[in-house]
C-alpha cells in the first residue's frame, strides 16, 4: 500500500507540473484546430479545461468531449466517465486494460494513477486529439500507458490470441450520438470476449440520443450473459457485460464502497454504483422488438461516420 501511495503522490505532482502553465491562460478559447468536420477547441473556464468539438459550418459548441479540473486532475468530472470505472466491481485489480477511444485521456490517466501495476492500451482515430490530450490534459505516454492511432476493432483483431485484458472499455460515441457500427456488432463483442481474461468485464459507453439503446443492450447480451445498465445525468448509457452470474444490488454497493475506500478515489464511484440496473428493471427497453446488430446487415437509419 505504501508503494501505491508513494507512486500516487509523485504522479499527481508530475501531472500538475505538466498542466501548471494553463493556470496562467485567460478564460475563453485558448486553442482551436480543424479536424474532420470539426474544430478541436480548448476552452478554459476558471480552473476547468474543456475539449469542445465545434462544427465548422454551424459553429455549434454544444458537445464537450473531455474535461479536466486543473486543481484536481484525477477527478473524473463527467458522470459517464465515473460510471465507466464500474468495471472495477467485477475485476478490482486489473493488470491489463484496453480502451477504444482516447479523447482527452481522462479515464486512462485515472487508471494509470490509481493502479501502478496496470498496463493500459488505447486506440484513437484522430492524431490531433492525442496531441491535445498530451498538451492540455497532462497526459504522458509511457510503457504503462500506450496509445495507437488506429481503429479500435482493427487493433484488437491484430492482437495475438493469447493477449487477454481484464477490462475492455469502448468509449467511441460521436457527437451526433452514434458509435461506429463496426464497434457495435455481435461479431465485435465476440472478438472482445476472446480477448478478455477469465474474470474479464466489458464496459461500453453509448448515448441515448441515437435511439439504438435497446439494440446495443441486446447485442452485448448475445455475447455476455450478465448485463448491467447505468444511465447517467449526461444522457449516456453505460452497458457492462460479464460472463458470471448476476450479482445483487447489495453486493454491488458493498463492492463499490470497498473499492472507493481502498483506492480513495476523488470521484464518487459509490454514487454511480447506486445507478446500476439490470434489464428486468428497465421494461421500456423492449428488447423483443429489436434486432441484434451484426456485421453483414446494419439498420438503414444507422449513421456511421468517423467524421463525427
Amino acid at each position: 500500500m505504501n508503494y501505491q501511495k508513494d507512486w500516487q503522490v509523485k504522479n499527481l505532482e508530475a501531472i500538475k507540473q505538466r498542466i501548471s502553465w494553463l493556470h496562467e491562460q485567460p478564460d475563453g478559447v485558448i486553442f482551436s484546430q480543424p479536424s474532420g468536420i470539426h474544430f478541436l477547441t480548448i476552452k478554459k473556464i476558471q480552473f476547468i479545461i474543456q475539449l469542445v468539438l465545434v462544427e465548422q459550418v454551424t459553429l455549434k459548441m454544444n458537445w464537450v468531449q473531455s474535461i479536466l479540473n486543473l486543481n484536481i486532475p484525477t477527478y473524473l468530472i463527467f458522470p459517464y466517465t465515473q460510471a465507466m470505472m464500474l468495471g472495477l466491481l467485477w475485476n478490482s485489480q486489473p493488470k491489463k486494460v484496453y480502451i477504444a477511444g482516447f479523447g482527452g485521456g481522462s479515464i486512462a490517466q485515472v487508471l494509470h494513477h490509481y493502479f501502478p501495476d496496470v498496463t493500459i492500451e488505447c486506440t484513437e482515430v484522430d492524431t490531433n486529439i492525442l496531441a491535445i490530450a498530451q498538451k492540455f490534459f497532462g497526459v504522458e505516454l509511457n510503457q504503462r500507458l500506450k496509445v495507437k492511432i488506429q481503429d479500435g476493432r482493427e487493433y484488437l483483431e491484430q492482437q495475438n490470441q493469447q493477449t487477454k485484458y481484464d477490462i475492455i472499455m469502448i468509449d467511441v460515441a460521436f457527437g451526433n450520438g452514434y458509435m461506429s457500427y463496426n464497434l457495435a456488432t455481435k461479431e465485435f463483442y465476440e472478438l472482445c470476449d476472446r480477448h478478455l481474461s477469465k474474470s474479464g468485464v466489458i464496459v461500453v459507453n453509448t448515448l441515448k440520443s441515437n435511439g439504438f439503446e435497446a439494440e446495443y443492450v441486446k447485442t452485448i447480451q448475445a455475447v455476455f450473459p450478465s448485463i448491467y445498465i447505468c444511465h447517467t445525468s449526461g444522457k449516456n448509457t453505460i452497458i457492462i457485460g460479464t460472463r458470471g452470474n448476476l450479482i445483487n444490488k447489495a453486493e454491488i454497493q458493498e463492492k463499490a464502497k470497498f473499492i472507493q475506500d481502498y483506492y480513495q478515489f476523488s470521484f464518487p464511484l459509490v454514487d454511480r454504483a447506486n445507478d446500476i440496473k439490470i434489464i428486468e428493471e428497465l421494461p421500456g427497453l423492449n428488447l423483443e422488438n429489436v434486432s441484434i446488430l451484426q456485421d453483414n446487415v446494419s439498420p438503414g437509419n444507422y449513421f456511421d461516420s468517423w467524421l463525427f
